[in-house]
């Protein structure tokens, strides 16, 4: 057995289906997505699972490819006729092409680990499982293709299977997006995709990797007794393996929420972390890497802010923008909220325009509900507060400009209306500010 794996990872095409599981998930990771998971282990194992939308369809086809190399050699019927039983004659180049392709998807994983290991400030177990079923679903994808390249003997079989493994995995996400909600969560089952939002926050719940672990092991095993099978009963029991994987799989999953059938809110990445002192300046833990940037920014908008009349007395980091499923309750009006975002480097991705998200509306959260006027008055009221000008393109300069139109203390007590005003989530506010719509 020894002997002949190592002759099928020197000759075999297994290696090479390896090398291109590793170039693209690295092209997935690092060019696709612009290495945005840089920081965090969660966010890094989410995007991993997601580029397995390109690793996938590779592994299915070059197991399909490796299969048919008796056939291009013309020894197929020759070795068919041999006295050994079937699965002895494909578990050697089954193991191999197992071999390459997980030293590939782990590769994936090595060249990202250290973008994330001498920032990141949280770590959730979970996310060892969130790896390891995307593992298990190339094995099951590899030994699926070496079945159908048995089952359908064919130069075309091979091309065949990797576009319509594409087409799986990009139907399953647009499933994800667009049908009933029930539906979303068992078919996020079937994909090894995991297309989730709010990626620094969320956890796929144990659950659900159980339930995936499951599938994935069965499709498999599938793939394998479809591959070794000279029967009719083992040809039966490969299609009854899957089923049955399923009807104990579902229900398993947790109940779904659209988008996020997929995805709980992780309370531990979501803890507050505040930097010592007053006033109050806090990220969350996910993001803590950030406070150093975002307390002098953070208490710079609160003095800013205390020329109003009830000023806010603290800044916190919202989990995500307002009205999302995950997102926290609305902040009181002593709190200013904000949404951060960290670049490639581990770093505020947009330093410059965070003091003026904070001065936004007075310090006052967004809504849920916002015309683009309301949204051009709240900018306005920021550049106030920040004493400078926007350029004639930015959101807002027109309102800006009847602001500042106004005597100073008409300004002034404009900017304290419409923070009120957007506590309240009240309607025109740019007639609150300038007297008018913008």
């Amino acid at each position: 057995m020894s002997r002949a794996l190592r002759i099928d990872l020197r000759r075999s095409p297994a290696v090479a289906v390896g090398l291109l599981v590793l170039a693209f998930g690295l092209a997935g990771m690092y060019l696709l997505s612009g290495a945005e998971w840089a920081g965090r282990w969660t966010a890094m194992a989410l995007t991993v699972r997601l580029y397995l939308g390109f690793m996938w369809p590779v592994t299915l086809a070059g197991g399909c490819w490796l299969t048919g190399r008796d056939r291009r050699g013309r020894v197929g019927e020759l070795f068919a006729s041999t006295a050994r039983p079937g699965w002895q004659r494909v578990l050697s180049p089954a193991t191999a092409l197992t071999i390459a392709t997980s030293g590939g998807y782990l590769l994936v994983i090595a060249a990202c680990v250290p973008l994330v290991a001498d920032t990141a400030t949280y770590f959730h177990p979970a996310v060892v499982g969130i790896l390891a079923v995307g593992l298990l679903s190339l094995l099951a994808a590899g030994l699926l293709g070496m079945a159908a390249g048995r089952l359908l003997p064919s130069r075309l079989t091979a091309p065949t299977l990797a576009v319509l493994g594409l087409m799986y995995v990009v139907s399953i996400s647009f499933v994800n997006y667009f049908d009933a909600e029930r539906m979303q969560s068992t078919v996020l089952l079937l994909t090894p995709q995991l297309n989730t939002m709010f990626q620094d926050f969320v956890i796929v719940p144990s659950r659900f990797t159980a339930g995936q672990a499951l599938w994935f092991a069965a499709l498999a095993g599938a793939g394998f007794l479809l591959l070794a099978a000279r029967g009719r009963r083992a040809r039966a029991a490969a299609v009854v393996l899957p089923l049955v994987a399923a009807a104990v799989a579902v229900p398993l999953l947790p109940r779904s929420e659209g988008l996020h059938a997929a995805a709980r809110l992780d309370p531990g990445a979501t803890a507050l972390v505040c930097a010592p002192g007053t006033p109050r300046v806090c990220v969350r833990r996910a993001h803590a890497v950030l406070l150093p940037e975002v307390v002098p920014l953070g208490r710079q908008a609160l003095a800013r802010l205390a020329v109003l009349p009830d000023p806010p007395t603290s800044v916190v980091e919202a989990v995500s923008y307002p009205g999302s499923p995950l997102g926290t309750e609305r902040p009181g009006p002593d709190e200013v909220s904000f949404s951060a975002y960290l670049d490639r480097e581990r770093r505020l991705a947009d330093p410059g325009s965070l003091l003026l998200e904070l001065l936004a509306g007075g310090g006052a959260p967004a809504c849920v509900r916002m015309s683009d006027d309301d949204y051009a008055a709240r900018q306005a009221a920021g550049y106030w507060l920040a004493g400078q000008a926007p350029a004639d393109a930015d959101e807002g300069a027109e309102t800006w400009r009847a602001l500042t139109a106004l005597p100073a203390d008409e300004q002034a007590r404009r900017v304290g209306d419409l923070r009120r005003a957007a506590l309240r989530c009240a309607p025109d506010l740019t007639a609150v500010l300038v007297g008018r719509r913008g």
